[in-house]
């Protein structure tokens, strides 16, 4: 007995720490926001664009580059054989003695040059202004993709929320109609016995509780399919979790007199608003594309302007393989340095670079017309959110008042069905229309509380 007591105990410690994690919806999307690898992708994109904004402003330091050169010949590079000529005679009397005399030549087998140039550029046109103004608007933009990741997200996991809240609302709904319905086959069975009713109508319970189950099998596979969804969404892929709701499904609704869903509950704006005030990321985006646009076009501009610069150049050479007497008259080591000036103008970029600019200036356009579109689609979808939210509320009344007739309904038919003065089929008709309205019910519940929350994430 004691080994199969300490079995027992062990189990017993054991199970709590094999419960699988129960999350509020907060906790869901505050484990988004930390493991969501969609998010850590775009933190690490604005990582990229902040280097990118510290590589554009090393444009305005100056250029400076080296160089070096060297080589050696299995030979030497300079021959020559023959006899001194009369001439040289001419040129100095002390030559006079090696005239005819023979010679042969073999000098500079390597050499190796090294160059250093500072160039500090004055007048770009405006190309390193831009290029850096271009660099903070993509850090801007991979900033906004950010919150716009984070707040569909956001709705994405609070809509998924929300359906497996109404699965499980269901599947509470699922275990009263199978104690109802095995109360009604307990009855029926007895109706049997005492030869009150026939073996139909035990069949016929039967089935009902294996259409229960079959539904039953249908929801749980839906909420496993959810939960896994959800874990990958909150960045938990790996781990087994489940959802904590914290109230139950009757505590969901909105009570009578919150059913007119009140403005200045929700932020809905006035008609009188500017709709256009929207501090949705999509328009921020739009806008900023219209700001990249035209940079575009300055930048396209600014290539076929003049660029002037301003430099330093020094350089040392030396030559190798020379004959004592070739470095008696050559200096074999060199060394020199110049200030330089440089002013490159792009005069065949004018005749492509007028066509560059029209191209930009129709995308500035482009993306203006974009940003108006964007203005339009977001009222539509704002308004659209406040009507689902307005149908939710609604939806809920309807249901509420179905739940109550089917209740009564049901209420009503299993006495007569106990007086024998209905049959079995209307007191299963009375179950399933009451389980259906419930479920109707719960579905409502949990929509309205996704359309409230989306609502609230789209016109904020």
């Amino acid at each position: 007995m004691k080994p199969l007591f300490s079995l027992l105990l062990f189990s017993l410690l054991l199970t709590p720490c094999l419960a699988q994690p129960r999350y509020t919806l907060d906790q869901c999307l505050d484990s988004a926001r930390a493991h969501n690898r969609t998010l850590q992708n775009a933190a690490l994109a604005i990582e990229q664009a902040d280097l990118q904004v510290s590589e554009a402003r090393t444009k305005y330091y100056p250029q400076i580059s080296a160089n070096l050169m060297a080589f050696h010949t299995f030979d030497k590079m300079v021959k020559g054989d023959g006899v001194i000529p009369p001439e040289v005679a001419a040129i100095s009397p002390a030559l006079a003695d090696y005239v005819g005399q023979p010679y042969a030549v073999r000098e500079l087998n390597s050499a190796y040059t090294a160059t250093l140039s500072v160039i500090q550029p004055i007048y770009t046109g405006g190309q390193l202004r831009t290029a850096n103004r271009l660099a903070a608007l993509q850090r801007d933009v991979e900033e906004l993709k950010l919150h716009l990741q984070e707040h569909n997200l956001e709705q994405k996991i609070i809509e998924n929320y929300w359906q497996i809240a109404a699965v499980k609302y269901n599947l509470s709904t699922l275990d009263a109609a199978d104690n109802q319905v095995a109360e009604v086959r307990r009855q029926v069975e007895q109706f049997l016995s005492a030869g009150m009713c026939t073996d139909n109508d035990l069949l016929r319970v039967k089935l009902r509780q294996q259409e229960l189950a079959s539904q039953r099998l249908r929801l749980d596979n839906a909420q496993h399919v959810l939960l896994l969804l959800l874990a990958q969404q909150i960045g938990l892929a790996d781990q087994e979790m489940d959802i904590e709701l914290g109230v139950r499904s009757e505590e969901l609704g909105v009570r009578s007199e919150e059913l007119g869903v009140r403005s200045e509950e929700l932020g809905v704006r006035s008609e009188s608003d500017n709709p256009q005030s929207s501090n949705r990321e999509e328009l921020s985006l739009a806008a900023k594309s219209v700001e990249a646009a035209q940079l575009q076009l300055k930048m396209e501009r600014a290539k076929l302007m003049p660029t002037v610069g301003i430099g330093l150049i020094g350089y040392n050479a030396g030559i190798g393989g020379l004959s004592s007497r070739a470095r008696s008259v050559v200096d074999n080591n060199m060394f020199n340095a110049m200030v330089a000036a440089t002013v490159s103008v792009p005069i065949s970029d004018w005749w492509g670079g007028s066509k560059a600019i029209k191209r930009r200036q129709l995308e500035v356009r482009r993306q203006q017309n974009n940003l108006l579109d964007l203005q339009e689609q977001i009222n539509v979808d704002i308004e659209s959110a406040r009507a689902d939210l307005t149908q939710a509320t609604k939806q809920i009344e309807i249901a509420q008042a179905s739940v109550d007739q089917a209740t009564e309904n049901l209420r009503i038919t299993t006495l007569q069905y106990r007086a024998g003065t209905a049959p079995l089929t209307d007191l299963l008709d009375a179950e399933t229309l009451h389980r259906q309205a419930q479920n109707s019910l719960n579905n409502a519940r949990a929509d309205y509380q996704r359309s409230r929350a989306v609502y609230l994430l789209k016109s904020r």
